[in-house]
């Protein structure tokens, strides 16, 4: 009944449970995983370092310049973190963004103890089982491994907290995408396993905007008539945005009507004074 209660967890958007070592109880506290955004959103992420599948070391400023998504999971999961990983993939391939242009993506792993084979692994698990369903130019999806101590700057700096059962042999963790800027600033989470396209390009543009250069208008006018609803985490339409924007938009047509009625009106009236 117990390993019940922990997959159920797992497949929320943040776990409530943690754990008491040793005793074999656990003990339910609702906000125990749970970020609080208004003390992560805007602040930045120490430049770490991390080691890829290819087992090449690399730093968090190698990618500066694009918005990037962090996925934190550990590679022995068996529940939530492939899920989490193929959610991503599956968004990701409906966005018109390309990776490694656009934007990156690194999964890095919170358990020090793993290693870049098993790093290799999840991304060839992930590839097999998404099949067609990956972005383009998934290659350049990182998957990585990191220290004890860059894992504790990590998940110190984004609020990530995570607890071991020892008896189950498995963690509960929150699963959520974080957005980083540019400049590595967090400007996003997304919450939940299968976000949706719509949801992630979204927060893309929004960690990108005025940093990587200026996009379609299209894209503009949704960051305008969408706003991020810390609820439901994910994003809405914006309705008074929309109202006024429909308002300005009938008050310009309006407007139009009447120039254009007047106008030729006064031309009506020239000719009959003419005659």
């Amino acid at each position: 009944m117990r390993i019940f209660f922990l997959i159920l967890l797992l497949l929320i958007a943040a776990p409530v449970e943690s754990f008491v070592p040793g005793t074999g109880r656990s003990s339910f506290d609702s906000q125990s995983l749970l970020i609080n955004e208004d003390d992560y959103l805007g602040k930045s992420v120490p430049d770490i370092s991390f080691t890829d599948e290819n087992a090449k070391q690399f730093k968090l400023s190698d990618f500066a310049g694009k918005p990037l998504i962090l996925s934190v999971v550990y590679y022995r999961c068996y529940q939530s973190c492939p899920i989490l990983n193929e959610g991503l993939s599956t968004a990701l391939s409906k966005v018109n963004l390309r990776l490694g242009k656009d934007y990156n993506v690194i999964t890095v792993s919170f358990d020090h103890t793993e290693n870049t084979v098993l790093a290799a692994q999840f991304r060839k698990n992930l590839e097999i089982k998404m099949k067609g369903e990956v972005p383009p130019d998934f290659e350049k999806w990182i998957f990585a491994v990191s220290t004890e101590r860059d894992i504790k700057a990590l998940t110190g700096a984004i609020g990530y907290r995570f607890f071991f059962s020892a008896e189950d042999r498995l963690f509960v963790h929150p699963n959520v995408y974080i957005f980083l800027s540019p400049d590595r600033k967090i400007t996003r989470y997304l919450f939940g396993l299968y976000p949706s396209a719509f949801d992630v390009k979204i927060a893309l543009i929004e960690s990108a905007k005025g940093k990587v250069g200026k996009f379609p208008l299209i894209n503009t006018f949704a960051l305008a008539c969408y706003m991020y609803d810390p609820n439901s985490k994910g994003y809405r339409l914006n309705l008074p945005v929309v109202f006024a924007s429909v308002g300005f938009l009938l008050g310009a047509l309006t407007g139009l009507i009447v120039f254009l009625f007047s106008r030729n009106l006064k031309k009506k009236k020239g000719l009959i004074i003419s005659r």
